[in-house]
């Protein structure tokens, strides 16, 4: 479902280098049969997913490795608020096919207000699509924008009681209270039957 309302963004046109769509979570989207055996299918999907970021609370910060390829946490951990890290290429053929992410990390909340050193931090994906961006990666200047536009979508405080706070880029804790004010009790809802 989150794939088909991408490509009806992108279709309506809504969906450009002045509005880009922020997915909740990971962008690892493995390629259907569809897609491997239909080219056109496959490229289209792909560009569908170039004004696209996708921005996770939850990774393995041990993937971050150093210059000599030993896994480096402390890295992400000690970033400083509003900072990002470098960006990296990541792929994984067997899973993904030929689809390659420019994969970078920013520090929304001050490490002194957070229960533990990756509170706060997310994991911002994007899909390298154009050829430039696959043979020479992201532009610093590019990504430097697009993590502005991340750190000012951030909520600035915590709206009631949601430990999970650090890591949204919007008031869950609103949004979800709303939406669980809209179902039915557990009373009432068995009292249909």
């Amino acid at each position: 479902m989150k794939k088909k309302l991408v490509a009806e963004l992108v279709g309506e046109r809504k969906l450009n280098q002045d509005n880009y769509l922020i997915k909740d979570g990971s962008l690892e989207y493995r390629p259907t049969q569809k897609d491997k055996t239909d080219k056109k299918s496959y490229q289209t999907f792909k560009h569908n997913y170039r004004w696209v970021l996708g921005a996770s609370k939850n990774f393995n910060p041990e993937v971050c490795l150093n210059v000599n390829g030993k896994s480096n946490p402390g890295f992400i951990a000690d970033l400083p608020l509003y900072h990002r890290t470098p960006v990296a290429c990541y792929e994984n053929p067997d899973y993904l096919g030929d689809v390659q992410f420019a994969v970078w990390y920013i520090r929304l909340r001050d490490q002194s207000r957070t229960r533990s050193p990756f509170d706060g931090i997310l994991k911002i994906e994007k899909i390298l699509v154009t050829d430039d961006e696959i043979s020479n990666g992201m532009d610093s200047a590019e990504v430097d924008t697009l993590s502005a536009y991340v750190i000012n979508e951030r909520s600035p405080v915590c709206y009631g009681s949601d430990l999970r706070w650090a890591n949204h880029i919007y008031p869950i804790y609103l949004t979800e209270t709303f939406v669980k004010s809209r179902y039915l009790s557990t009373d009432s809802f068995l009292h249909l039957f």
